[in-house]
Order: C-alpha cells, then structure tokens, then sequence
C-alpha cells in the first residue's frame, strides 16, 4: 500500500511540473502568433482562444471558452448544434471598462443537414440563448 501511495504521489506530482515545463512554450506560441486556440470539434466557435490585447489604450489578455449544447432536434433530418461562448479579459494596462473589455456571453445556433456536411447559422445572439438552454 505504500509502495502505490508514493508511485500516486509522484504521478500527480508529475502533471504541475508538465504545466510549468511547457508554460514558456505557450507563452512564446502566444507573443509569435496573437492567439492560441484549441478546438474541440468542427462546430463553429467550439474553442477555447486566448488571445492578447495589442490596443493602444489597454494591454492584457483575452479569453473565450465555448460550451456546446445540442437542443431538441427538429423533425426534418437536421442536426442543430448550439455554442455560448464566454468571454472575459485579464488586464493589466488601461482601463478595461473605458476600452470595452468587459465580461460578455455570446450564443449560437448552426446546422447541418445529412447531404450539407458544412455547418449553417441558424440564429445568433439574443434568440440563439433560448434554443441553447433548452
């Protein structure tokens, strides 16, 4: 028992030493590129991006984690994806309420018929929010 006690300890010891070992390599992929997005899937805005803020006025960082959500779906073949997307910023130059980088939601519907295999807005916004919690 304590033989598997100390190989666990070392195993979760392991995953934080990884995330500092490759935190320069993320740093550097972000000042090289401005972004950094990882996909989950070929839904439309179903990333998560963190982006950095070269504005004038502020200076930070920009992040956008997508949550799908896949609603009823309608009788006539289509499959029909939603995403809300949340946004929030980490800044550390400027005033973030002056320059608009405030908290938001984003929502969005898209579908796909079986013969179509590119996804198609269905709605966006204000009435893209309902369809998404159903």
């Amino acid at each position: 028992m304590r033989k598997f006690l100390r190989r666990l300890g070392c195993a979760l010891l392991i995953i934080p030493w990884l995330a500092v070992m490759f935190a320069p390599c993320f740093v550097i992929a972000l000042i090289a590129q401005g972004e950094v997005r990882i996909t989950w899937s070929d839904v439309p805005d179903d990333a998560l991006r963190i982006w950095l803020l070269r504005d004038v006025p502020i200076g930070g960082i920009g992040i956008a984690s997508a949550q799908r959500y896949t609603p009823a779906q309608p009788s006539d073949g289509r499959q029909v994806v939603c995403t809300v997307i949340d946004v929030r910023f980490v800044i550390w130059q400027g005033n973030a309420e002056r320059a608009g980088a405030l908290p938001s939601r984003q929502c969005a519907c898209y579908y796909k018929t079986p013969s179509d295999p590119l996804w198609r807005t269905l709605s966006v916004g204000e009435e893209a929010c309902p369809q998404a919690r159903e």
